[in-house]
């Protein structure tokens, strides 16, 4: 069994829609509804400036390209699961929300999550060689600042405002702790989003979600969720709420899935998967020739 993986925020890189050709009529469907430079933000190679309001639906059409390149060489999954941002893609993936109604809806977010960081200023920052349990210790300890992703057993990525965010880093450094500072400018996953959940209630309350037809597992709880009514409620709750990706990747597992495949730009939740489970095959698809040699078997032992 396999299951597609689709990353989120931080994961872009210049030119991370160019490799896959499905691509191409997904940047003028996107620049048409967005009404925005989509194209330069993720087709660029030598793009290194990443809006607030427009990185969000230039990951999410670099994912959603990516998915299709893999059903284009015949190839569909069993199960799907988001990071963050990457549930939208996820849910295209499995039949449960139209790419244009995805685009809407990241896009909605992108800028009201860009509007909330400018009235409460913040960012993120990756937390490693501490037990979860320990960086969430630290961080209560004062400020504005939680533990934002539990994302693998010595990597949890924290999120809040800058000051708390400067200072939680020094007491986690001297825990032993390294602090490495994310692309991510906005305090995410913190009640410092709060005001963007209105933003995109009102847009998801228009959207139809259909029961997935791949098995979708949320970052928000690990679990799998076939109730369309359920899957509005998380995507509002994963806005001000921790990523739960390492616990999901487990429940995933548990279903007997032993393939992962991250679908879209760079190879962080590859990674975290190898990280989380040593008996499991681990692939990442950012390209079209990565795709096909996927679903070729002569060339399976290619793909990395």
């Amino acid at each position: 069994m396999t299951a597609w993986l689709f990353p989120g925020q931080g994961s872009q890189r210049p030119g991370m829609a160019n490799g896959f050709s499905a691509c191409a009529p997904l940047v003028k469907t996107a620049e048409e509804i967005v009404g925005a430079p989509i194209r330069w933000v993720c087709c660029s190679p030598t793009n290194d400036v990443w809006p607030a309001d427009l990185v969000q639906p230039a990951i999410y059409l670099t994912d959603v390209g990516g998915a299709q390149a893999l059903s284009g060489e015949g190839l569909d999954p069993d199960a799907v699961l988001g990071h963050s941002l990457g549930e939208y893609a996820a849910l295209v993936a499995a039949g449960s929300l139209s790419f244009e109604d995805g685009l809407r809806l990241v896009s909605v977010r992108g800028a009201a999550m860009m509007r909330a960081g400018r009235k409460q200023p913040g960012g993120m920052a990756a937390v490693l060689g501490l037990e979860a349990e320990k960086v969430d210790h630290i961080c209560a300890e004062g400020g504005a600042v939680w533990v934002a992703n539990l994302n693998s057993p010595l990597q949890t990525v924290i999120s809040g405002s800058d000051i708390s965010l400067a200072a939680a880093a020094k007491r986690l450094r001297e825990a032993g702790g390294r602090v490495v500072r994310l692309q991510v400018p906005v305090a995410a996953h913190t009640p410092l989003m709060k005001a963007a959940v209105a933003e995109v209630r009102s847009v998801l309350d228009q959207v139809e979600i259909k029961p997935p037809t791949a098995a979708f597992f949320s970052s928000v709880d690990g679990k799998r969720h076939e109730d369309p009514a359920e899957i509005r409620r998380l995507l509002l709750e994963q806005i001000v709420g921790p990523v739960r990706f390492e616990e999901a990747v487990r429940a995933i597992a548990a279903t007997g899935t032993d393939h992962f495949v991250e679908v879209g730009p760079g190879d962080a939740l590859s990674g975290l998967v190898k990280r989380i489970l040593s008996d499991v095959r681990v692939d990442r698809v950012d390209d079209d020739e990565k795709a096909y040699a996927l679903s070729s078997p002569s060339l399976k032992e290619q793909v990395t």
